[in-house]
């Protein structure tokens, strides 16, 4: 089943559109989180941020922010776990294929 989700707020292209999304939050009770988190396995999509700010993944070779290619999240309801119920992402460098992918545990 295809799923849509979206950056955080302040990731979002215009006013309108962000004071549409935080309603939606404000609305499921779930906080920020509701709008990137997905139960089990997700690819491409943005990254969820439960334990820091949002905020780019540097590639370490050029500093080009990657872009989130899979993300594995940690849920009751799949089974699956991570670390300590966390996310496990896999990030590419958009501007060269060649530099490799950037592993995180989040």
């Amino acid at each position: 089943m295809p799923l849509l989700d979206f950056p955080y707020p302040q990731g979002l292209p215009d006013a309108e559109f962000v004071e549409s999304v935080l309603e939606y939050v404000e609305a499921t009770g779930d906080g920020d989180d509701v709008i990137t988190c997905v139960a089990g396995i997700k690819f491409g999509g943005w990254p969820t941020w439960r334990l820091t700010d949002p905020d780019d993944v540097p590639r370490l070779t050029c500093g080009a922010p990657c872009r989130l290619l899979f993300t594995v999240g940690s849920y009751l309801t799949t089974k699956i776990t991570v670390g300590r119920w966390g996310d496990f992402r896999v990030f590419a460098c958009p501007a060269e294929e060649g530099h490799g992918l950037v592993f995180d545990q989040h």
